[in-house]
């Protein structure tokens, strides 16, 4: 039976999820010294180095791909399960009650993930690593970056983003090779359960009524979100649904005014939880 998924649904839900997964660990992690100490010593400079670590990552990835497509996936693999070990970690330590719960808990995890995603991998598989993984990286930086510096953060990725998809094009060039090599980058959106990770292609991803988005596109606004629920302690649940408000209305926006083709998704869900943290700011400014 050909059982249908509404994909533009499937996306905010997952953005939802993984939203308030972040805030979840945020929300215990906040009370650990050593992060707070961290986050008060942290700068506009890292919004500079990120970048350039991204930049040039990016471009080790695409140099790599072209040669040795399974070594990168390998990469990208190891990448992925270490996050998930990390939120793992976080979550043994929320609700463990001795060391041997802990490191049950953090294997269990951690190993279920990697058999599934080395073994058995589907789009669901993917879509679900990615919400541990995301929801881990914007919980831990959405408490170090304060909110301007993560404003920041996300005006550069929303540019950097429209030049890699628009100009130099090499996003969709990564986006390509993910999708055809099954890398564990991108949240498989389908319209249809009975999809299978093996029959899709880049290039037939239209035959396949699927909408793709990296998972960057979801990381990169929860940490605005994050951090102005971090940082706001009197008006933390305005800022957080403000902001997350903004980010999905425009997430919508996005769905439905590029669907079909390759579209950069930073430019819009960016914008948008900005626009909801600046609201939310103006209120309580009144």
């Amino acid at each position: 039976m050909n059982k249908k998924i509404n994909s533009e649904i499937f996306g905010i839900a997952l953005f939802l999820i993984s939203t308030l997964f972040a805030l979840f660990i945020s929300f215990y992690l906040q009370a650990v010294p050593e992060i707070a100490d961290e986050s008060s010593g942290i700068s506009f400079v890292f919004v500079l180095y990120y970048i350039i670590f991204i930049v040039i990552f990016t471009a080790a990835a695409l140099y790599i791909v072209k040669k040795h497509a399974g070594v990168m996936k390998i990469v990208f693999l190891i990448l992925v399960l270490y996050m998930i070990f990390l939120v793992a970690s976080i979550i043994a330590g929320i609700v463990a009650v001795n060391l041997t719960e802990y490191y049950l808990i953090i294997g269990v995890i951690t190993v279920f993930f990697a058999y599934m995603l080395i073994f058995r991998n589907e789009w669901y598989v993917t879509d679900a690593a990615g919400v541990i993984m995301i929801s881990g990286a914007a919980g831990i930086l959405g408490i170090l970056l304060r909110p301007e510096i993560a404003i920041t953060l996300l005006v550069v990725f929303a540019v950097y983003d429209y030049i890699a998809v628009y100009k130099t094009k090499h996003m969709v060039t990564l986006a390509r090779a993910a999708v055809d090599n099954q890398f564990p980058l991108m949240f498989m959106l389908p319209s249809s359960k009975n999809l299978k990770m093996k029959d899709l292609t880049f290039e037939n991803r239209g035959d396949q009524s699927i909408i793709m988005l990296g998972f960057g596109d979801m990381a990169i606004p929860e940490i605005l979100i994050v951090s102005s629920f971090i940082y706001n302690p009197s008006h933390s649940i305005l800022f957080a649904v403000l902001t997350l408000a903004g980010a999905i209305g425009a997430l919508i926006f996005l769905f439905f005014s590029s669907r079909g083709k390759p579209a950069p998704g930073l430019p819009f869900i960016n914008t948008g939880a900005i626009i909801g943290f600046l609201v939310a700011f103006s209120i309580i400014m009144i």
